[in-house]
């Protein structure tokens, strides 16, 4: 579990769906390693350590930016010789052409593919042979990279990212072989009907954002994209204005301060990059939607509601009401979607759960059960709909909140348990908030909130005429129409 406004990444949602649903394991965005940093200007204190009420205590997060507009965020952590060395782009999914989509994602594995003095896949082979390892991520709102490396390399790892951040070899042999990987985990997901049926709900629930389609791409849009077009959008983009350089580990400031102007200061700053979902902003929904589509292994019924963008305050409460209905064995959902029914002798349903969609613009909560009879589609949909109505009418006991508010903390707290684990929270904050360090705060604006708080933001946010619901019946199941 990650941090309060960031909770997702790299398609957790759907990954969560398909993890509730039993369902064979969908690939996700191609995962592999991390960015670069600029020159060295002035360097000004960030958040200082955080020690709230709930007394989270972590070094001091120092924050610089260079000339060229690299942000750069450190924090010193010595509890082992390691450093972990990230880089952020402010460049995902919602900011592709539609008629290009996956083109991000395309970049999270051509970043490996070579550049103009690192061959092909020698960027991860050379963190291998030092001993450590490189990953990255596609998600809708950000493309990150990271390595975790002894700490003794720090120069050697910043240097790497430097130089495929402006000096990537678009080569057509690289396109192709790459284009074919990204169109098989999409046919993956092709081929599993609850990740259709997810990939469907997105498209209903937003009617004009780009976050009606999610990072992984589609097969007509990567068979039309061209070299041109990737270069074009890797120009755009992946440029030290619209980057964060992020260390974490046991090296000292001075150290990330000179590799930083080292390797990135002679990267020139590029005009700012435009943001396509400012044009495309989602509607206000007032009526109910909701559509039957395609039967998979199971049954599913997914609900979801619009929430605010991470920036905003309700968002932790929001966040606190999902862990109340769906998070944990003792949530509303599972309570009363796998208890025994006293007449059938049988649970109402196999599961059920919740997810945030945290995201830099206004995002969803997706609620959800899982069946195999047929028969109890409408009776689970109706369940949802009336544990989310008491929530918003009674508010959540005290015993509750405080269980709610202690697993959110709590698993705040491990995510923070590494190097990189630290960097990514980081990174992931700056991206949703443009603040790296406003997850040192997180923790006591969680435990602000209030039961008359939970009771709010269900009634504003979780009302009937605002949901969205899809429902993907189990095979065998008569077909029915779709409505509303």
């Amino acid at each position: 579990m990650t941090p309060v406004r960031t909770l997702t990444h790299r398609a957790a949602t759907l990954a969560a769906v398909l993890a509730l649903a039993a369902a064979p394991a969908v690939a996700q965005p191609a995962e592999k390693a991390p960015p670069a940093a600029k020159p060295a200007a002035k360097a000004k204190a960030a958040a200082k350590p955080a020690k709230g009420k709930q007394g989270l205590k972590l070094p001091e997060l120092e924050q610089f930016t260079l000339d060229n507009g690299l942000q750069v965020a450190f924090m010193h952590v010595d509890a082992a010789p390691v450093v972990s060395v990230q880089v952020w782009y402010h460049v995902g999914s919602k900011d592709e052409p539609r008629n290009r989509r996956g083109s991000a994602h395309m970049f999270e594995h051509m970043m490996f593919k070579g550049t103009q003095h690192v061959p092909p896949e020698e960027h991860a082979r050379d963190i291998n042979k030092v001993g450590g390892y490189v990953n990255a991520g596609t998600m809708e709102d950000a493309t990150f990279y990271y390595e975790t490396l002894p700490a003794d390399y720090l120069d050697f790892a910043v240097q790497l990212e430097a130089e495929r951040m402006r000096n990537l070899l678009f080569r057509d042999d690289m396109i192709k072989t790459e284009r074919e990987v990204v169109k098989e985990e999409i046919r993956q997901q092709e081929n599993n009907p609850i990740a259709k049926g997810f990939l469907r709900f997105l498209e209903i629930a937003f009617t004009k954002h780009p976050y009606s389609w999610t990072a992984g791409g589609t097969i007509a849009d990567l068979d039309a994209t061209t070299a041109d077009d990737l270069e074009k959008f890797y120009d755009t983009y992946y440029q030290p204005n619209n980057a964060l350089l992020v260390v974490v580990g046991n090296v000292t400031l001075d150290q990330v301060k000179a590799t930083a102007d080292k390797h990135f200061g002679a990267i020139a700053k590029a005009a700012a990059p435009p943001r396509p979902a400012d044009a495309a902003p989602e509607p206000a929904q007032t009526e109910q939607r909701r559509e039957v589509v395609e039967a998979g292994q199971i049954g599913l019924t997914l609900i979801g509601y619009h929430i605010p963008e991470a920036k905003a305050v309700d968002v932790y409460a929001l966040q606190l009401a999902s862990q109340i209905l769906g998070d944990g064995e003792s949530s509303r959902l599972k309570q009363r979607i796998k208890a025994v029914d006293k007449k059938t002798k049988r649970p109402l349903g196999l599961e059920a759960g919740s997810q945030v969609m945290i995201k830099e613009d206004p995002g969803l909560m997706v609620l959800l059960g899982v069946y195999l009879d047929p028969a109890a589609a409408d009776p689970i949909e109706a369940a949802i709909l009336d544990e989310v109505a008491k929530l918003a009418a009674k508010g959540p006991s005290a015993d509750e909140l405080r269980k709610a508010k202690n697993q959110m903390q709590s698993g705040f707290v491990f995510g923070l348990d590494s190097a990189d684990g630290i960097a990514q929270q980081i990174g992931q904050s700056w991206i949703l908030t443009g603040d790296a360090g406003q997850f040192l705060r997180d923790l006591d604006e969680i435990e602000k909130v209030t039961t008359d708080d939970i009771k709010r933001v269900a009634k504003t946010y979780l009302a009937p005429t605002q949901a969205t619901i899809v429902v993907i019946p189990p095979k065998g199941a008569p077909a029915a129409p779709a409505s509303k």
